[in-house]
């Protein structure tokens, strides 16, 4: 793939999954508030630093660079503690925990070739 793919892929592959979260919290009537809250919460952190890097792509190279280092940096750092988490925990699933694998393992690549591509 191209370089200049990479950061629009993470952008948009962030999006596609976060906002699938958002739809998924939402429909989840056996989340209580606080447990609602904080899913919410990062998958909107999600979103909006991925909507951040698109935008800012657009106006200042220095501004984007920083964006992008948050958005990977929140992408490795979520997928190593909850991706980890998700495996270790016994009380899923083999289908949920392949699923989730495979996001983490799309995500880390996807942010990993973002950063190393952000300038191309």
């Amino acid at each position: 793939m191209h370089a200049r793919l990479a950061v629009p892929l993470l952008v948009a592959w962030t999006l596609l999954v976060w906002i699938g979260r958002i739809r998924n919290v939402l429909a989840d009537d056996e989340l209580s508030g606080g447990g609602r809250a904080w899913r919410l919460g990062a998958a909107l952190l999600f979103v909006l630093l991925a909507s951040a890097v698109f935008v800012a792509r657009r106006r200042s190279s220095a501004q984007a660079a920083g964006l992008l280092a948050g958005l990977v940096v929140w992408t490795i750092g979520w997928w190593s503690v909850r991706g980890i988490g998700i495996l270790l925990d016994g009380s899923h699933d083999a289908g949920f925990k392949v699923v989730h694998t495979v996001l983490m393992i799309v995500s880390i690549a996807v942010a990993v070739w973002a950063w190393a591509r952000r300038d191309g």
